[in-house]
């Protein structure tokens, strides 16, 4: 015990290595042992937090794949009464949206879940039609909107509406 580093003094007593071993082995577990509860307590306050994130992060893209597949179905929806309403004889305003709402269920692969009739409702259809002039030439446009709000499997995050519009000119 010659070296001064093996003895730790207190007071006037002199504490032998095994005895200052013993000691510094208890602090060590106690000490362990706080940090692992401060982990603890660490997770369960960071956890939620990181689940939010992900519920709003999955929410958002799932909005946003949303919105690309209605746009294509409003495209298709479009198309369709951009056809009707340019042939030789047009048939009546309800019966061109009425098959441009078939055109976008085929397009969603869905029979009857958007449509054209309860624009309180979810999924709904409208068409509007104008006249453009551009460089002294007249265009007519059709125009289709589907409204619908996006799903959430995180139930305080919430849905969002999503409004998608396409428009398809006629002559």
């Amino acid at each position: 015990m010659s070296r001064r580093r093996d003895r730790q003094v207190f007071g006037s007593r002199s504490l032998g290595s095994q005895a200052h071993h013993r000691v510094h082995r208890l602090n060590h577990r106690n000490q362990a042992r706080d940090e692992g509860g401060q982990a603890l307590v660490e997770l369960v306050v960071v956890l939620p937090l990181v689940a939010l994130l992900l519920g709003v992060a999955f929410n958002g893209w799932s909005g946003m794949q949303l919105a690309v597949r209605l746009t294509s179905a409003a495209r298709a929806g479009a198309i369709q009464a951009a056809n009707e309403l340019g042939s030789a004889t047009p048939p009546p305003t309800p019966t061109v949206l009425n098959d441009a709402t078939k055109a976008i269920n085929a397009e969603e692969n869905a029979v009857g879940v958007y449509q054209n009739s309860n624009s309180a409702a979810n999924d709904y259809v409208s068409m509007t039609q104008s006249q453009t002039t551009s460089s002294g030439v007249t265009m007519n446009v059709v125009t289709i909107t589907i409204s619908q709000r996006s799903g959430s499997l995180v139930p305080f995050v919430g849905t969002f509406p999503v409004t998608v519009h396409a428009t398809a000119r006629y002559s």
